[in-house]
């Protein structure tokens, strides 16, 4: 059988370390396509995996068994079709996501559903693609969650936490496509890219101070951190839309109280942060990422539309790898890729 190459990440246990290993590359299925990478992500999620972060939660999912190979996002040429898939045929150059599992994207050929897959537009660079789909579909689902879509968006006024990172800088270009009026919480030195994402005004995060804003906004999102989550639910109006954030306690509880305390923590803090929204608003989510069809619809057309994209700092051969882990799990500037060369 022909074989891959595989980025195999030991887990915990060998301190995160990464090897590349040699595996077959087994046909696909009915409802499949194998892609040849061109590049796959390292997003914060990876980073934080290969220490072992959800690993309760996440052996459900078939996820938290190591040896595993990480990544949900990439971008590539198809090289085999399965016989139901008549979307995509060999040569179609693409990008998209995978869910969570152990064979996630960080390979040089990847199998991946038919549905979660898209077309790269002509002359678009498929490297700079594989950048986008997880955080996009991530941030979607964020902002769905808090009751905002393209029908009800226009002239909404937003407050984004996290502004400047993947998951935000997304936000502001997604949302003020959508024509709402973005608000972006941020590092001064990040306020010149907030605005050029699309934000129509930036909050010094460093100092907390948007804790005292005025309750005015329709919707807030948190992708920074969960020490804020109240005082970002503090800023809704009355009647708003809703509030949604991504950097949930979720995993961490289960991971660190086990299943029952796990799910009892999980619940009260829900329903603490749930009891703190406004009159007249019921809208509190917790987001965590999973294909979705309506998330990749949005990503196609502003893909196509060039309305949407992220700043790479780095890109490095599998056998390097160790070096984009790094960027990513210290917080740098910019997306890491890996390069299955």
């Amino acid at each position: 059988m022909v074989e891959r190459n595989v980025l195999v990440c030991l887990g915990p246990a060998a301190g995160g370390r990464l090897e590349v290993r040699e595996a077959p590359r087994p046909a696909p299925r009915a409802d499949e396509v194998e892609v040849s990478l061109a590049a796959a992500s390292v997003n914060p999620i990876d980073a934080r995996r290969a220490e072992g972060y959800g690993q309760r939660l996440l052996s459900l999912l078939g996820a938290g068994r190591f040896p595993l190979a990480l990544g949900n996002d990439f971008a590539g040429t198809v090289t085999r079709v399965g016989v139901d898939v008549a979307a995509f045929k060999l040569g179609d150059c693409v990008y998209g996501v995978k869910p969570m599992s152990a064979e996630g994207t960080h390979t040089s050929h990847v199998l991946v559903q038919a549905a979660h897959l898209l077309l790269a537009p002509p002359g678009q660079d498929l490297q700079a693609l594989a950048a986008i789909p997880y955080s996009f579909v991530t941030m979607w689902l964020a902002v769905r969650g808090a009751g905002l879509m393209p029908q009800n968006a226009a002239g909404k006024r937003v407050l984004v936490h996290g502004a400047a990172g993947g998951l935000g800088t997304l936000a502001l270009q997604m949302l003020s496509a959508w024509g709402a009026r973005v608000t972006a919480i941020a590092r001064p030195s990040d306020f010149v890219a907030c605005r050029a994402a699309g934000a129509s005004e930036v909050v010094d995060g460093t100092g907390k101070s948007f804790g005292t804003m005025a309750k005015a906004f329709d919707a807030t999102l948190n992708f920074a951190a969960w020490e804020n989550d109240l005082a970002l639910v503090g800023c809704l109006r009355e009647g708003a839309l809703g509030h949604a954030t991504t950097v949930h306690p979720l995993l961490q509880n289960f991971d660190q109280l086990g299943w029952l305390r796990g799910a009892l923590k999980t619940a009260s803090d829900k329903r603490r942060h749930r009891a703190a929204l406004p009159n007249g608003t019921s809208r509190y989510a917790w987001t965590t990422f999973r294909p979705e069809a309506e998330a990749l619809i949005e990503l196609r057309r502003l893909v196509e539309q060039r309305r949407v994209g992220l700043p790479i700092a780095l890109q490095t051969p599998m056998a390097a790898s160790e070096k984009a882990f790094d960027h990513v799990g210290s917080h740098r500037r910019g997306r890491a890729l890996i390069i299955p060369a």
